[in-house]
């Protein structure tokens, strides 16, 4: 008979509270106040987008892919590189329903 000891660790920090609201809706939780701003780029500064322009571009890619099928239950594959757009596939295929499966492009 094998016995299990739970050994239970606390930071000194306090609890990092986690927002009972889905990730899309946590990541534009204060998008209109910020509208202007940049939410997000690349690191060579060629592509970004404000986060009025990452809303309007997850929810217009969201609405495309519930029109093609995407909905709970479907699963879309996410290949591509590390780019703004990334961000915007992966909000959208969630905010439509689906859920995201990460393939990196360097595997092979």
């Amino acid at each position: 008979m094998t016995t299990t000891t739970t050994i239970i660790h606390h930071s000194p920090l306090p609890d990092v509270v986690i927002p009972d609201v889905t990730i899309t809706a946590h990541v534009l939780r204060n998008a209109s106040a910020l509208a202007d701003r940049v939410a997000i780029r690349d690191a060579a500064g060629t592509s970004s987008y404000t986060f009025a322009q990452l809303g309007d571009a997850i929810h217009s890619l969201a609405g495309g892919l519930a029109a093609r099928g995407v909905a709970p239950g479907q699963v879309v594959g996410l290949m591509a590189p590390n780019l703004p757009e990334y961000a915007v596939v992966f909000h959208g295929v969630a905010v439509a329903g689906g859920a995201v499966t990460t393939i990196n492009p360097t595997y092979g």
